[in-house]
């Protein structure tokens, strides 16, 4: 699987290496997963004419095997992802199998379609070889486990493509309907429902139909399709909000932003207030900018107010002035849209931020986190009520 986020390398867990220059991770919650391997195939892959150990023994190296599987999966989708432009963030093992992060910030419907599919076909084209070894090798123990390998990779692959969020296949679907309808979003709300979908039809095929027909059903053949299940329904759900989020998010950067007046942080309080007033915007932010032009800080009211009225013109607007991080101004194209000025300010926690320009350097405007909750949060009020 991929999903376009934020790195955090404190919480990926452990480090083995590197694969075309992005981290590759094996969560702490991967032991999980071989444990459970381990203790549900041993007994079943055990023989009478080998030590009492041997069933577990093959059960760990499927382990391996299918970590290797999950790496190449993951690997694919890396690979393909930095083919097409995008920078890689990490690759990570996991329970759930495993994900893949890269910045789509400006991806398309075709790039998302082609990152997606080429994991599970990974799967499906490791399962050819590793079945006709199988097939053919003389070694026991080795065919038994390329034929468990040949399965898993083929379930895997299959499994993948199925058409919901958060599969492979829910990705190919969100692609072809932001494809068609032009909105991110709605591919991902599409692929969202479908996912729940396939969250349901997994219990009721894996669970539900066996106690109906009145087969006999072990305690793990209900509990890892639930499991499953939950896996996806969670998925689905974060994509169905992630969808709204994204459409709430699609219009231009202007919708949020407010107009400043920029001021040189050496002009005198009096010829600052005479300026604002000539401005003629009560809702106009006030911004110091340094020698070369640049904006620093924003003009403090309060501060301002302390300073008596006979020293406003020989007061610098550079003393009321509350300093900004140095990362606060964020460079975005004209055509930029409010998705990506969320994603900057985020990245940085940014509360406040000015907006320039990244051809011209021009100040466009400054924005608050609290005027975009306030504007996402009316979209989606709306979409609600729609």
């Amino acid at each position: 699987m991929t999903s376009p986020a934020p790195d955090d390398s404190r919480h990926h867990g452990w480090r083995i290496g590197t694969i075309a220059g992005s981290p590759v991770y094996i969560a702490r919650s991967w032991p999980v997963i071989a444990v459970l391997i381990i203790a549900v195939f041993g007994p079943a892959l055990g023989r009478s004419d080998r030590s009492a150990s041997y069933g577990y023994l093959v059960a760990a190296g499927y382990a391996g095997l299918l970590l290797g599987s999950v790496l190449v999966h993951e690997a694919a989708h890396a690979l393909a992802a930095r083919a097409r432009g995008h920078s890689v963030g990490r690759i990570v093992a996991d329970v759930w199998g495993g994900h893949t992060v890269y910045d789509a910030t400006r991806s398309s419907p075709g790039t998302t379609a082609i990152v997606a599919v080429v994991g599970p076909l990974s799967n499906l084209a490791l399962a050819v070889p590793a079945w006709a070894a199988g097939t053919t090798v003389t070694n026991e123990t080795a065919a038994t486990l390329l034929l468990i390998v040949a399965r898993a990779n083929l379930l895997v692959g299959l499994f993948n493509l199925l058409p919901g969020l958060p599969l492979d296949g829910g990705q190919i679907v969100s692609a072809l309907v932001w494809r068609v309808t032009g909105r991110k979003g709605a591919g991902l709300v599409a692929a969202g429902w479908l996912g729940r979908a396939m969250a349901v039809a997994t219990v009721l095929w894996f669970a539900g139909l066996p106690l109906l027909e009145g087969e006999g059903i072990a305690l793990f053949q209900i509990v890892w399709p639930v499991a499953i299940a939950f896996f996806l329904w969670q998925g689905a759900t974060q994509a169905i909000r992630a969808g709204a989020i994204t459409d709430a998010t699609s219009g231009p950067v202007e919708s949020v932003l407010e107009p400043v007046l920029l001021l040189p942080a050496s002009d005198s309080l009096a010829d600052v207030h005479r300026r604002a007033a000539g401005a003629g915007a009560e809702s106009t932010w006030l911004v110091a900018t340094d020698d070369g032009g640049w904006p620093f800080g924003l003009f403090d009211p309060a501060a301002a107010g302390e300073v008596p009225p006979g020293a406003a013109a020989t007061t610098p607007l550079g003393a009321v002035v509350t300093s900004q991080p140095a990362d606060w101004v964020v460079s975005l194209a004209p055509d930029a849209v409010l998705t990506e000025l969320v994603r900057a300010m985020s990245e940085r926690n940014l509360p406040v931020a000015v907006v320039v320009d990244e051809t011209t350097r021009r100040v466009r405007g400054l924005v608050t986190a609290e005027r975009i909750n306030t504007v996402v949060g009316s979209a989606l009020a709306r979409r609600r009520r729609a």
